[in-house]
């Protein structure tokens, strides 16, 4: 078996011009060797590959068939190497096959999948999104163990340094009640919010909702009947009750359009929250990265 260790990259080098120029000398001028140079390394090639390569032929020199098969392998792999050295490795979206994992919390994932799916079905029919939810372990601690290649979460005060952030887009909060609901009648007013029970809901086990804290700082609470880890079922349990939600305005408003529930405007401040994407630093020139990391920038400026 050959040992790949003790083996000189010049001489691929060497052999990719002898085999090409089918000359000693030629070949030599072609890399910047002489002919003594390229003597002893065809003499050394042949010892690698146990093989003649090249056989002198009158005033010529043939290729072995052994040679022949040898070059195009030889040549791609000096090429590959070039691109790697010279940071011009290719990507293409239409034909590379490309496993990615992104941790998304719920927002981000009913807002941004359809539209990433619908864009890889057309233009990266080979790249595959493999999506794990966020919660109880942030974002960046899935990036940091390595879990998942990029994440789509809420950013903390403090990052670590190696983990990159872009923003994507902004949320807001709307309320969504009953199409019967006494609230609609009524003046819009923080008294008559918390007059009525509420859906809370609690991304993650002992999390404090956007809601709730917005509440505490003006000194208010809320009755909670009901506290949910997801938004997205909040509009099948809201109709024929007097509960209400107060939920991310792009989630209350697409259900509010399907399943005809009523909106209001929340008749308090609460601040509004920043969805970044986030990877770590190693992946900053990785070409694939870098496209679909585009590809989920340009589709969260259309939302």
């Amino acid at each position: 078996m050959m040992n790949i260790h003790s083996i000189d990259l010049n001489l691929m080098i060497a052999f990719d011009a002898l085999i090409t120029h089918r000359h000693v000398t030629k070949a030599g001028e072609a890399i910047g060797r002489s002919q003594p140079a390229m003597s002893n390394a065809l003499a050394r090639l042949r010892g690698v590959f146990r093989d003649q390569l090249l056989i002198k032929s009158g005033n010529l020199m043939k290729p072995t068939p052994r040679a022949i098969e040898l070059l195009p392998q030889i040549k791609m792999a000096l090429n590959q190497l070039e691109s790697a050295i010279s940071g011009n490795i290719k990507f293409d979206p239409l034909n590379t096959k490309r496993n990615f994992t992104i941790a998304m919390v719920e927002n981000a994932a009913f807002i941004l999948l359809p539209l990433l799916t619908s864009y890889l079905f057309k233009n990266a029919p080979n790249i595959n999104i493999n999506v794990i939810g966020v919660s109880n372990i942030r974002g960046i601690q899935l990036i940091e163990t390595e879990r998942c290649d990029m994440a789509i979460d809420l950013v903390p005060k403090t990052i670590p340094s190696q983990i990159n952030r872009l923003s994507l887009y902004k949320e807001n909060f709307i309320c969504m009640t009953s199409p019967g609901h006494p609230l609609l009648s009524m003046r819009p007013s923080l008294q008559n919010y918390l007059s009525f029970k509420h859906i809370a809901v609690h991304p993650s086990e002992g999390s404090e909702s956007s809601v709730d804290k917005a509440l505490k700082l003006i000194g208010k609470y809320r009755e909670v009947a009901i506290k949910l880890p997801y938004s997205l079922i909040v509009n099948l349990m809201i109709n024929n009750s007097d509960l209400i939600a107060t939920l991310p305005k792009r989630n209350a408003l697409f259900f509010a359009k399907e399943r005809g529930l009523p909106t209001l405007e929340v008749p308090f401040k609460i601040p509004d929250f920043n969805m970044h994407m986030l990877w770590h630093s190693r992946l900053n020139d990785d070409p694939a990265h870098r496209w679909l990391r585009s590809v989920i920038q340009k589709i969260s400026g259309k939302i």
